[in-house]
């Protein structure tokens, strides 16, 4: 008798086991006003933010619904209505996503997710970057340290165009996603990817006769009106040195954003020095007769200032000596095509190789 009711008791358990495991499959739900007989798309986002689209429904009285029979793969992924979306980081195990929204205001990410604990995180951090409550340098800091690596790459990507200059940030974050995600392809995509950032990093640092960490070679010229001006004298200040010219189509399309930039840190200890590889090296001094160039050379420094106006270059840190390609600077730092961008700290060392690009 007693062993019989150890079976029933062990079939009762077995039992009542076997129908609390949750079944496979996801459901995605929502209510977004303002959206109306429009289509919901369902998008799986690759680490370049190429889009693959997997299901789409009808809203109707602004309520939609996907489901999924299977589990989705650890990822990003959106909800996308119109030109508006709804990201979604999923790790895999979610069951049911409920999102309520107004379709007006979804880019300012006021919306609210239930059953996905990493999509509201990474909703939070986005937000606090629009509010400003959050700034990139920590919110990256906190995103190889705190974050769940799916967030921190789903941040890392999502605010910042690849970049070799964060090939750090992205080893970290791979490390971390081959920990917590090690079947995953988003794990080995991201470590691929961060192979790669360091590849073009170690290419960018060959290129030029600096290194990030080592202290800045001066660099001392005359400036517009003929007074020198040393790159030293600006220690204490965090510095872009933008080597650039008028007659730089690139370099003059950049302007406008080294231009918003000094507007924007101008009163925080930013500023910018800038030389210029106008005037003539001896490559083109061969195509004038010798008494040609002093004409040709004061109109290469009339355009280098008409330029410096034009594109409202306001600071004073402007230097050349005028010799184009052969430039005392630009051979200092091994630059060879512009523009170049190299960011310089307050103790005047090298933080940065081409940080604008």
């Amino acid at each position: 008798m007693k062993l019989r009711h150890i079976l029933f008791i062990a079939i009762g358990f077995i039992l009542l086991n076997g129908c609390s495991q949750s079944k496979p499959g996801l459901n995605i739900s929502g209510t977004i006003t303002n959206a109306d007989n429009l289509k919901a798309y369902f998008d799986m986002k690759s680490l370049d933010n190429a889009m693959q689209s997997f299901a789409n429904v009808d809203i109707t009285g602004g309520k939609f619904s996907f489901n999924f029979p299977e589990s989705v793969k650890p990822g990003i992924y959106r909800v996308r209505i119109g030109t508006k979306s709804i990201d979604l980081i999923l790790k895999g195990d979610e069951k049911d996503i409920n999102v309520i929204g107004d379709l007006n205001t979804l880019q300012k990410y006021n919306y609210t997710i239930t059953g996905s604990e990493l999509s509201n995180q990474f909703q939070q951090n986005i937000k606090g970057l629009i509010n400003k409550t959050h700034d990139l340098k920590t919110l990256y800091q906190e995103a190889t340290t705190q974050m769940d690596p799916l967030v921190g790459v789903a941040t890392v990507i999502s605010t910042s165009p690849a970049s070799p200059q964060l090939y750090e940030t992205y080893s970290k974050l791979s490390t971390k996603m081959q920990s917590a995600y090690p079947t995953s392809k988003m794990s080995s995509d991201f470590a691929n990817f961060a192979m790669q950032m360091k590849k073009n990093y170690d290419r960018e640092q060959s290129r030029y006769r600096v290194r990030v960490g080592q202290d800045a070679p001066d660099i001392v010229m005359a400036d517009t009106n003929g007074k020198t001006r040393k790159l030293s004298d600006l220690k204490g200040q965090v510095v872009l040195l933008d080597f650039w010219a008028s007659w730089c189509g690139p370099c003059r399309r950049s302007n406008p954003k080294v231009v918003s930039t000094y507007n924007k840190f101008k009163d925080k200890g930013f500023t910018v020095f800038n030389v210029s590889l106008d005037g003539l090296d001896e490559r083109t001094k061969k195509r004038f007769p010798p008494e040609q160039l002093a004409v040709q050379l004061e109109k290469s420094k009339k355009r280098w200032l008409d330029a410096i106006k034009k594109d409202n270059l306001v600071w004073d840190n402007h230097v050349s000596d005028l010799k184009k390609w052969d430039s005392a600077g630009a051979a200092l730092y091994g630059v060879r095509s512009i523009p170049t961008t190299f960011l310089i700290d307050k103790e005047g060392k090298i933080a940065a190789l081409n940080p604008s690009k």
